[in-house]
C-alpha cells in the first residue's frame, strides 16, 4: 500500500480563516464563507477540528465513514484531503507528521471553541473579581449554541460534551462571582443559564438557584424549579433528588430565605 507523502511547508502566505462551530458551522476564508465542493471534505474538516492533536488515517477513516483502511478508502481519502485543502486556500491547511493528520494551528486558533476556552483558561488564573467577571463574559460571547449541531457519531459526541461542560464551568464561575458580590438576580441568571445547558449539574447548584430564586422572585419560583427538577430527573434518568435538596425545598415552601442573613451552603456541603 502506497503511504501519503508527508506535506512539506509551503512558502504561500496563509489565508485569515475563520471557523465557527456553536450553534452552527460554517467557514470563511478572507472574509468568504466555503461552499464545500464534497460532503466529505466538510466532515474531513469537522473530525480534525474535533481532534486538534491530529488523527491516524485509520481511525479517521473508522470514525468518519466506518471504512478499513483499504486502497480503495485511501483514495477517497486523498480526494477528500485535497479537496479540504483546497477549499481552505492553503496546502498546509492539513499537515502530516508521523501518520497523524491534523489542522494548521491558525485554523484551530481561528475557531470559536478556541475563543471559549481560552478566555475560561485566561478567567481561571485572573485574580480581581470584575476581571476574571469580563474574561467569562467574553468566553461566553463566542459560545452560542451547540458544538457542530449537524454532525452526529460517537467522536461529535466526546467533543460536545466537553465544549458544553466548558460553557456550563463559564456560568457556575459566573454566578459565584455574583452570589460573593451579592447581585442576587445576575447569579441566578447564570444558574438557570447552566441549568439550562446541562440539566445535570449537580444538585448544590440546583440548591443554589433555588435559594437565588427565593431571595429574587419568592419562595413560589423556587418551588416551581425544584418541581421541574424533580419530574426531569424521574423522566431522564429514572431517579429522585437526594434528600437534602427534598428537605430544602420543604424549608424554602415554608418561607426560609437562606441568603438573608448569612451566605448561603447548599445543604449538606462542607465548604
Amino acid at each position: 500500500m502506497t503511504t501519503p507523502q508527508t506535506q512539506t511547508p509551503s512558502a504561500l502566505p496563509a489565508p485569515t480563516w475563520l471557523l465557527r462551530t456553536l450553534g452552527q458551522a460554517e467557514v470563511l476564508v478572507n472574509g468568504a464563507a466555503v461552499v464545500w465542493p464534497a460532503r466529505s471534505a466538510g466532515e474531513l474538516l469537522w473530525y480534525l477540528h474535533a481532534h486538534p492533536d491530529g488523527r491516524y488515517r485509520h481511525d479517521l477513516l473508522r470514525d468518519l465513514w466506518d471504512l478499513d483502511d483499504t486502497p480503495a478508502a485511501l483514495n477517497r481519502f486523498r480526494v477528500a484531503l485535497h479537496r479540504l485543502r483546497h477549499a481552505l486556500g492553503h496546502p498546509d491547511a492539513v499537515s502530516e507528521r508521523g501518520g497523524r493528520y491534523a489542522l494548521h494551528p491558525d485554523l484551530l486558533a481561528a475557531s470559536d471553541t478556541a475563543t471559549l476556552h481560552d478566555a475560561l483558561r485566561g478567567a481561571r488564573q485572573a485574580a480581581p473579581p470584575r476581571e476574571r467577571e469580563e474574561l467569562l463574559r467574553r468566553a461566553l460571547a463566542s459560545a452560542d449554541g451547540e458544538y457542530l449541531p449537524h454532525l452526529s457519531g460517537e467522536w461529535v459526541q466526546a467533543a460536545r460534551q466537553a465544549h458544553r461542560a466548558a460553557v456550563v464551568e463559564a456560568h457556575l464561575t459566573l454566578a459565584r462571582l455574583h452570589c460573593d458580590a451579592h447581585e442576587c438576580p445576575l447569579a441566578a441568571q447564570e444558574l438557570v443559564r447552566a441549568a439550562a445547558t446541562d440539566p445535570l449539574i449537580g444538585e448544590d447548584h440546583h440548591q443554589r438557584l433555588m435559594a437565588c430564586l427565593a431571595t429574587t422572585r419568592g419562595r413560589y419560583a423556587a418551588t416551581e424549579h425544584y418541581r421541574r427538577y424533580r419530574a426531569f430527573l424521574a423522566a431522564e434518568i429514572g431517579d429522585t433528588p437526594m434528600a437534602d435538596t427534598v428537605a430544602f425545598a420543604e424549608r424554602l415552601k415554608g418561607g426560609e430565605l437562606p441568603c438573608v442573613d448569612t451566605p448561603f451552603r447548599p445543604a449538606g456541603s462542607r465548604d
